[in-house]
């Protein structure tokens, strides 16, 4: 079973939006998720959701994601992405899913749930995950491992922030 994890594209820090949950992504962000999207979609790759936190900006790179994969199962939000969400329920779900999902949600969390999934300890984070970042994992018999990472300068040029 594969699982991707997105971190979402930058966001706006304009102190004119109203609350954290509304901040979208910039011209950049989107650009970069834009890319990203291009590259997975290119490389073939099939999920049957693709789950979002909620959030504006991740919900704008979800919908990006979407509209190249095409998942019959849709765009849809979920709890449990936010940033300081515990990771072991979704680490416990992961194992019961019957096809390949794509999760878009924050640091903190993304990182931590694949600290927990590769190392066992969410403390342990082996990879850092930028905006627009994307990481394949895979379980074969109960044990994760990572196929590949996917940083956003890698396709747009440029550093990670």
């Amino acid at each position: 079973m594969r699982v991707y994890l997105v971190r979402h594209g930058k966001a706006s820090k304009d102190p004119a939006i109203p609350s954290d949950a509304e901040r979208p992504l910039t011209s950049r962000g989107r650009s970069d998720a834009e890319a990203i999207a291009r590259l997975v979609a290119a490389s073939g790759i099939h999920v049957h959701q693709i789950r979002h936190s909620g959030l504006l900006r991740a919900a704008q790179t979800a919908e990006i994601l979407g509209a190249l994969l095409n998942p019959p199962g849709g765009v849809v939000a979920v709890d449990g992405l936010l940033f300081d969400d515990p990771v072991e329920p979704l680490a416990r779900a992961l194992l019961q899913e019957p096809e390949p999902v794509m999760f878009v949600g924050h640091n903190p969390f993304m990182e931590r749930l694949v600290g927990l999934l590769l190392t066992g300890s969410p403390d342990r984070v082996p990879v850092s995950l930028g905006t627009s970042s994307t990481i394949c994992l895979e379980n074969t018999e109960g044990v994760w491992s990572a196929l590949w990472v996917l940083h956003r300068e890698l396709v747009a040029g440029g550093d990670n922030d």
